[in-house]
C-alpha cells in the first residue's frame, strides 16, 4: 500500500536509522530522560541503576525533559538545553514513559532525535501502548526504535512491583542497546 500526499502538504518523515550499538556497555554513561508521567522516573531510574550494576556502566544523568531539566511536560519535545546536555553527558539514554497518547508520541520523537545524533535511546512503554509506539515509530521515520515494553500501568503501581519489573527487564535492555537492529 503506498501513501499519497497532497501536493501542498508537508513531506513525509525523514527516514532514520539507529545509532551504532556498542558491543559492551562497560564504562558507558547512561542517562534517564523523565517525561514526568507517574512512576516513569521510578521505574527508569531503577532500570538504569540495575543495568549499570550488571554491565559496568554508570548512571551519569537523571533529568526531566523541560528547560534546565527542572520540569517535565510529557506532551512536548525535550528542551534544547536538555538535548545538548544528554549529548555531552550520556552514551545511552533511557526515556519515557510512553504510556498515553501524546506522551508516547513525544517519547518516540525524543528517542529518534537522540538516535539521529548518534546516541542509542530506549523508549520505555507499556503493553497497552506498545502498538501505538510501534505505529508512531514507523510514521516518524524509525520503525525499529528501541522499545522496552513493561506491564501496564506504571502510574498507580507500587514501587516494589515497579522495581521488580525494572530488574526483570535488564536482559532486554542489554539486548536493545547492544543489538544492531532487527
Amino acid at each position: 500500500m503506498s501513501k499519497m500526499y497532497l501536493p501542498d502538504s508537508a513531506p513525509g518523515p525523514t527516514m532514520s536509522t539507529r545509532a551504532p550499538s556498542p558491543r559492551s556497555l562497560a564504562g558507558l554513561k547512561i542517562a534517564v530522560l523523565d517525561n514526568g508521567k507517574p512512576n516513569a522516573g521510578v521505574v527508569m531510574v531503577r532500570a538504569a541503576h540495575s543495568l549499570a550494576a550488571r554491565t559496568g556502566a554508570t548512571v551519569s544523568l537523571v533529568t526531566k525533559k523541560g528547560p534546565q531539566g527542572r520540569s517535565a511536560n510529557a506532551a512536548i519535545p525535550m528542551a534544547r538545553d536538555v538535548f545538548e546536555q544528554l549529548l555531552a553527558e550520556a552514551d545511552l539514554v533511557v526515556t519515557g514513559a510512553a504510556d498515553c497518547g501524546s506522551c508516547t508520541a513525544y517519547s518516540v520523537q525524543d528517542a529518534i532525535e537522540l538516535e539521529n545524533a548518534g546516541v542509542p535511546a530506549v523508549v520505555v512503554t507499556t503493553t497497552k501502548f506498545n502498538p501505538v509506539a510501534t505505529t508512531l515509530s514507523a510514521n516518524f521515520g524509525l520503525a525499529d526504535t528501541r522499545r522496552l515494553v513493561l506491564p501496564h500501568p506504571l502510574g498507580g503501581t507500587d514501587e516494589a512491583t515497579l522495581f521488580d519489573w525494572a530488574d526483570a527487564a535488564i536482559d532486554d535492555l542489554i539486548e536493545l542497546f547492544t543489538a544492531s537492529g532487527h
